[in-house]
């Protein structure tokens, strides 16, 4: 059938009045219905946290206060885990399911007007801790304004546990962002068993989160790696490594690496010398695909089977490598 055919047999309903009232009145605004609150059965982390700008003319995530308040009341100030400046990735926020999160963002970016904002992969939060902009959202603009700061609620409910990214999703683009330009940061939400698989001697076994000395974050960001270290044996000290960076491990000491895309590449991440679980599998990989915003979060034991050493680790695509995207994971007596 020929075009003018078809559009000759048809012109009569797509012309109908009633049709056109179907099609075309606009959609009633949803009206916000919040979210049944959850009893809180774990800690109560009441975070502060500013974007800001850095020499390089990118931009970071930085921790200005971090208390913790127990079930039962008690108070812990933690703010001295964590670098006085922002960094590149921005500070890892560490929970456990049963935990929630209320983080206020201060947007210390200086001239400009732009807002900045919270979006978090992974926990639970009502349409008004999303982090976007009422164009995105139907509700309101969820960001921070110079000398306006915005409160978001994060709640790492049961079925959480992971490592999540959190990021902008407003600064210059109201629907993209500037997590290109360095806003962006890592949520570990550990479980509420305190266990985690590994594997350990070439077997499978559960691992207490207490038991795990280091945690390695590296970002995959088009051709570079930028890191952060969690230091358990301080305390969870957070140490920036930002970008290839070397990271170490005493031999026989168990570390947690958590590799997270961003970007627009993908990426196959790859640790010479050790072996490890492809989550929630019991699949031995020593190589993984990476795409943006992806995750693999696993743990090995330093050195096993192979010593000490250098062992390096890198991106297995090509180009990547070629233009530097690596690093080493220093393992010594």
């Amino acid at each position: 059938m020929s075009l003018s055919c078809f559009l000759r047999r048809t012109s009569s309903f797509l012309l109908s009045p009633l049709l056109l009232a179907i099609f075309f009145v606009p959609t009633a605004q949803a009206e916000y219905v919040p979210a049944k609150a959850a009893p809180v059965s774990g800690n109560t982390h009441r975070i502060i946290l500013r974007a800001a700008a850095l020499p390089s003319g990118q931009f970071g995530y930085q921790m200005v206060s971090h208390k913790i308040q127990s079930a039962e009341g008690k108070t812990d100030d933690v703010t001295g885990r964590y670098n006085d400046k922002p960094t590149i990735p921005g500070p890892a926020i560490v929970m456990t399911e049963g935990d929630v999160a209320e983080i206020t963002l201060e947007n210390g970016i200086p001239n400009t007007d732009q807002p900045v904002s919270l979006h978090v992969h992974g926990v639970h939060f009502d349409i008004r801790s999303d982090g976007t902009m009422k164009i995105l959202n139907g509700v309101a603009d969820q960001a921070a304004f110079p000398g306006k700061p915005y409160t978001y609620k994060w709640i790492a409910a049961p079925g959480t546990a992971g490592t999540w990214p959190y990021h902008d999703h407003t600064f210059g683009n109201p629907m993209l962002g500037a997590e290109d330009k360095g806003l962006f940061g890592t949520l570990i939400v550990n479980p509420k068993s305190g266990k985690v698989p590994a594997l350990i001697n070439g077997e499978i076994e559960e691992v207490n989160v207490s038991e795990i000395k280091r945690e390695f974050i590296l970002w995959m960001h088009e051709t570079t790696f930028w890191g952060m270290e969690v230091n358990n044996i301080l305390k969870g000290k957070q140490i920036p490594l930002w970008t290839n960076p070397t990271v170490g491990a005493r031999l026989g000491e168990k570390v947690r690496f958590h590799v997270v895309g961003l970007g627009t590449a993908f990426h196959t991440f790859h640790l010479h010398g050790h072996r490890w679980l492809n989550p929630g599998t019991t699949h031995v990989v020593d190589t993984v695909n990476i795409g943006p915003i992806s995750r693999d979060t696993f743990v090995v034991q330093a050195g096993e089977g192979v010593g000490t050493g250098d062992w390096h680790f890198h991106c297995h695509v090509i180009q990547h490598m070629q233009a530097g995207m690596m690093g080493d994971f220093k393992v010594v007596n």
